[in-house]
């Protein structure tokens, strides 16, 4: 999997990797009379070294590995030099007891040098069993709206609950996602992903929706956080100028949270899931390779077949002028 061995880009001295079993890697690139002296946990963005934990960890002089700690909600690692510096990862990941796959799209480098803003585009799976403290750690996100990609059937059957002031709309990404289209499109998922690119009004409008100067903080979620999320989220990020292999390493990072996402669909208690595997027999074994690179490269690889650049998918496809994606682009980066 390619996200345990490239680096998502968050800094110039510091980046971070993630890896299975909630693991994560610190990597420094310093002068050569620089060096790491410790690496402290905190819940706050700023480095305030009496209400931050000491982590006792090995460092190394290329880095740090260790596990990642799981308090609710946002998460940083301050990383302290000898010479008194602090240089602060955030965390990506977003800890919750009822939603999984819950993370952030910040911190991105994109093709101009600038990086897509953190906090201001959130991903996860559905939020149907947010505990009454993951409702309050969602709600101090700051969430503005969030847009439910699931059909009325999926919805009907998990309903959200109510986070914060965010207004809650849903665009269902494919006509009907009832047992029988999610079977059509677990036999095929290359053509799925092609065609969810390929709906070219509900990119449009999600986009659209992106330059309401009323919101800030956007959440985007389906059942798992996945394929139609995953579709979306880097229909976004490249909109913003991230590069595709960058795009590519944000969508495999579902990977990380694939035995969550198992448990989920694969357990006899939920009901709910228990309609769609009794629909898809051939998962009932469990989900080899689930968020596999080629899946969302279909989607791209579509839009060039049909459309020759991103560009022209931008303009020509869903009606998105230069002044506004240069208006998103302004919004969500920085």
């Amino acid at each position: 999997m390619s996200t345990s061995n490239s680096l998502l880009k968050q800094g110039s001295q510091v980046q971070a990797k993630y890896s299975n079993n909630n693991g994560i890697t610190l990597a420094w690139n310093m002068a050569e009379n620089m060096e790491v002296e410790a690496v402290y946990h905190s819940v706050l963005p700023e480095f305030i070294e009496s209400s931050s934990t000491l982590l006792d960890i090995q460092i190394d002089p290329e880095g740090a590995v260790f596990t990642r700690t799981a308090s609710p909600g946002r998460n940083y690692y301050h990383v302290k030099f000898t010479n008194g510096s602090v240089s602060t990862i955030n965390d990506r990941m977003i800890y919750t007891d009822g939603v999984i796959n819950f993370r952030d799209m910040g911190g991105y480098l994109t093709e101009d040098g600038r990086t897509t803003r953190w906090g201001m585009l959130l991903r996860s799976a559905d939020l149907h069993e947010l505990s009454d403290q993951d409702l309050q750690t969602a709600a101090a996100l700051g969430i503005d709206w969030i847009c439910d990609l699931r059909s009325d059937f999926e919805v009907a059957s998990r309903p959200s609950p109510a986070i914060g002031h965010a207004i809650n709309t849903n665009i269902p990404f494919m006509a009907e996602a009832s047992p029988e289209e999610m079977q059509k499109i677990g036999h095929d998922l290359h053509a799925g992903y092609k065609a969810m690119i390929l709906n070219t009004d509900k990119c449009a409008l999600i986009l659209n929706e992106l330059l309401n100067e009323e919101r800030d903080t956007s959440l985007f979620h389906c059942a798992a956080g996945k394929d139609r999320t995953g579709v979306v989220c880097a229909l976004i990020l490249l909109t913003l100028g991230v590069p595709r292999d960058v795009v590519i390493e944000d969508y495999e990072l579902t990977n990380l949270a694939v035995e969550g996402l198992m448990q989920r669909f694969l357990s006899g208690s939920n009901k709910d899931y228990q309609k769609y595997m009794d629909q898809m027999p051939e998962l009932k074994g469990g989900i080899p390779e689930m968020m596999k690179a080629a899946f969302i490269e279909a989607a791209l690889e579509a839009i060039d077949e049909n459309y020759g650049s991103f560009e022209q998918y931008l303009t020509e496809g869903l009606g998105i002028s230069t002044e506004q994606r240069t208006a998103l682009q302004n919004k969500y980066l920085v």
